[in-house]
């Protein structure tokens, strides 16, 4: 049977008054209730929480514990959210494995492979010949927060970033992709983008150019791991635009 007592001052609430007099914590794991004069809701308070979903009443207890309990939310929500990239990276990694595994091979050995899931007549290609199986598994490693090994990975587009103080480095950077990308600051290349004489007091704002392994360069394009007001673009040598030009 549920506690019909005020926490505060002990004494019972009227079950035919209590909507009126009364008033109930919202804390997740407390929902008791407490006398409306006990804890200082007047009328008016009382009437904004009614009608506005936004607002709502916790006791003084569930106050002193709402650290706690945010900071424990937000290790669960961490947890989760680093499943997701875990199984990303893997889907990822299959999909690198796959395109290296196939994406060369000739019509005929993808139609010996069709034909051969299939059970059809043909036992070769799509031409009846029969071709010699080849061993084309390639694996993919995925786990980008080991820095046991040293790991050449390609390295074929970039981003430009900007903009952002002068006094920001290339460290900067790449601890902060480490971070938001859960990734080894070792796989992210950063390079500032300043002539060799410029004056760093005299300008505004600098650039950077970063890289990461191609299989997770689209991350580099999701806002949500950038500061407000940073603008992510691909990256073009001029060397390439003057080519363009012509």
């Amino acid at each position: 049977m549920a506690d019909n007592n005020c926490p505060k001052c002990k004494k019972s609430i009227a079950p035919k008054e209590a909507a009126a007099t009364s008033i109930g914590c919202s804390g997740e794991d407390c929902r008791r209730r407490f006398h409306r004069t006990c804890v200082n809701i007047d009328d008016a308070v009382f009437e904004a929480i009614q009608k506005n979903p936004m607002i709502s009443f916790h006791c003084d207890e569930c106050k002193n514990q709402s650290p706690r309990a945010f900071a424990a939310k937000l290790h669960t929500i961490e947890e989760k959210v680093n499943k997701v990239c875990n199984g990303v990276n893997q889907i990822q990694g299959r999909m690198y494995q796959q395109y290296f595994q196939f994406g060369n091979q000739p019509l005929q050995a993808l139609g010996a492979s069709a034909a051969g899931v299939g059970g059809g007549p043909l036992g070769g290609g799509l031409d009846g010949k029969k071709h010699p199986q080849q061993n084309n598994l390639i694996v993919v490693g995925n786990n980008c927060n080991s820095d046991r090994l040293q790991v050449v990975c390609d390295y074929g587009r970039w981003v430009q970033v900007g903009k952002f103080a002068t006094n920001t480095s290339e460290e900067d950077v790449i601890d902060h992709l480490a971070e938001e990308l859960k990734i080894n600051k070792n796989l992210v290349k950063c390079t500032k983008l300043v002539k060799n004489d410029a004056n760093l007091s005299q300008l505004s704002y600098c650039k950077f150019k970063i890289s990461i392994p191609d299989y997770r360069f689209n991350e580099l394009f999701n806002e949500a791991i950038w500061p407000s007001g940073v603008m992510v673009s691909p990256f073009t040598p001029r060397s390439q635009l003057n080519q363009n030009r012509l």
